[in-house]
């Protein structure tokens, strides 16, 4: 390696950072992981969805997770735009999983030491100069400074961006954001079947959310607008009582609740990378994008950044040719997701704007369909790639759905390839690598796709037309390829059916 340190150094050892070094280690990289002492976001509560189980499986992490023993996540109970209740219990099987930023850290770093990744605890990164045989950086300790050397760098340090700024990271100063954050304890547990499902609820001025950490300890976050919020000088504990006293079911659930330490306050505002990634840098998690926590995809959409991160790393390092695809690869993906998420928020906001008449949620709505409706075409010149994540680049939910009820509504599939369906060779993920692949492309799918839900779509588009019966044609796909859930089969064909690739023939 000349006279560098590691091949990678990843700075930043939460989610994205632990999954990126994992991968890149079990490739048999050297790799160095920059962690500080304390996350920036150690006390934060987690909720992390069972289709995260996938990801951490493919890292080697899963084990170590289930070791851990943390409090099991069974779903959601959501109070959105005045609403009844509306309980979403995740499907028979595995949990996901609840716990604090500090606590899944120390999982996953240890995963990384396992695997051989140099892990420089109580480090933090102060400055990095490249020059055009790779990076220089000056790291801090209790004990000194440190310069690590490397030619590709990784920057997984979440907010803080230490070198994502300087690549250019842009904010939606629409929608400044503030979340206020406390625990409470109830001894006993929680009532009304809570204690192992997140919370979340709308108001007019904004919504507040909750996680259980254990069988009685609650985390509860209310979200403001930050630039109304007083801040300044201002008692916390009493902004966030204030804040829990607008919604109707959250605030007034920790009745015999006694909270635990202050309130904090902590940035929440969304933004964006200009750039992802360029040859020797990458730009993952939260470092790169921030979305707003309306779900449990914070934890998952940080893996899968790290894990695309690693994959893209991998290739440059091993094919030095397929560099500049790998990161432009990359960059492409995360911006997709960045898009795909806010496009994902916007109907949410609509609802609430429309229940609560609110400047606060008219702002917001405007925000996410302005940010969701662009980008897509980009990104998809790209490919899709593997989709380990379930958030790679598809098509519009509401042309999948009137697939799906056309599908249903027929006796007979008679399914027949598309007029515009046509094979290119497109980059996407084989593997560990970014390599050409085929994609499927169509006049209604220009960009190409390849994966659906982990559906190979080349496959499904070869045995569909082959049978009248959607349980017959999943049947043939699982024995032609890696088998699939049939929920998430008839999602991939109805995709299918909208982008063009299939049609109803006269069956």
């Amino acid at each position: 390696m000349n006279s560098f340190d590691h091949e990678v150094v990843v700075l930043g050892a939460g989610p994205a950072g632990s999954a990126a070094a994992t991968l890149l280690a079990s490739r048999g990289h050297e790799v160095g992981l920059v962690r500080p002492n304390e996350p920036p976001a150690a006390a934060l509560a987690e909720s992390v969805p069972p289709s995260a189980r996938r990801i951490l499986d493919e890292l080697g992490m899963l084990d170590a997770v289930d070791r851990a023993g943390f409090h099991p996540n069974q779903g959601n109970i959501v109070w959105w735009a005045g609403e009844a209740s509306r309980r979403e219990d995740f499907s028979a099987g595995e949990p996901g999983l609840h716990t604090d930023r500090a606590a899944l850290e120390a999982v996953l770093v240890g995963v990384a030491r396992s695997v051989g990744v140099r892990v420089y605890d109580g480090a933090r990164v102060r400055s990095g100069e490249e020059a055009d045989d790779g990076w220089r950086l000056r790291c801090e300790t209790d004990s000194g400074t440190t310069t690590v050397r490397a030619p590709w760098v990784i920057d997984a340090t979440g907010r803080r961006g230490v070198l994502a700024r300087a690549e250019g990271r842009v904010g939606d100063t629409s929608t400044t954001t503030l979340a206020l954050v406390g625990r409470w304890r109830r001894p006993g547990g929680w009532p009304g079947g809570q204690a192992h499902h997140t919370l979340v609820e709308s108001h007019a001025e904004g919504w507040a959310w909750s996680v259980p950490l254990d069988g009685e300890l609650r985390c509860f976050t209310a979200m403001i607008d930050q630039r109304s919020s007083g801040l300044t000088g201002a008692d916390v504990s009493a902004m966030l009582e204030i804040e829990l006293a607008k919604t109707r079911h959250i605030g007034p659930g920790r009745e015999g609740a006694v909270a635990e330490g202050a309130a904090w306050a902590c940035p929440a505002s969304l933004y964006s990378a200009t750039r992802f990634a360029r040859p020797g840098l990458l730009v993952a998690g939260d470092a790169g994008s921030f979305i707003d926590p309306l779900s449990s995809f914070g934890v998952k959409k940080a893996l899968s950044s790290g894990w695309l991160a690693g994959v893209a790393t991998h290739t440059a390092l091993v094919d030095p040719p397929m560099a500049g695809v790998a990161v432009g690869f990359f960059d492409a993906r995360e911006r997709e997701v960045y898009r795909s998420y806010r496009a994902a928020s916007a109907p949410f906001f609509e609802a609430a704007a429309a229940r609560h008449g609110t400047t606060y949620w008219a702002r917001r709505a405007e925000a996410a369909r302005r940010a969701g409706a662009t980008g897509s075409a980009e990104v998809g010149a790209t490919g899709a790639g593997q989709d380990l994540d379930g958030i790679a680049p598809t098509m519009p939910e509401p042309e999948v759905l009137r697939a799906f009820d056309e599908i249903r509504s027929r006796e007979s599939l008679a399914a027949v390839p598309g007029d515009t369906l046509r094979v290119v060779e497109r980059p996407g993920i084989d593997g560990h690598r970014i390599a050409p692949r085929e994609h499927l492309v169509s006049d209604a799918c220009p960009y190409g796709l390849r994966y659906v839900r982990g559906v190979d779509l080349t496959v499904l588009v070869a045995v569909a037309p082959r049978h009248a019966d959607v349980p017959d044609g999943w049947s043939e796909y699982n024995r032609r390829a890696a088998p699939v859930t049939l929920p998430d089969y008839l999602t991939a064909l109805a995709t299918a059916f909208s982008a063009g690739f299939l049609e109803h023939g006269d069956g």
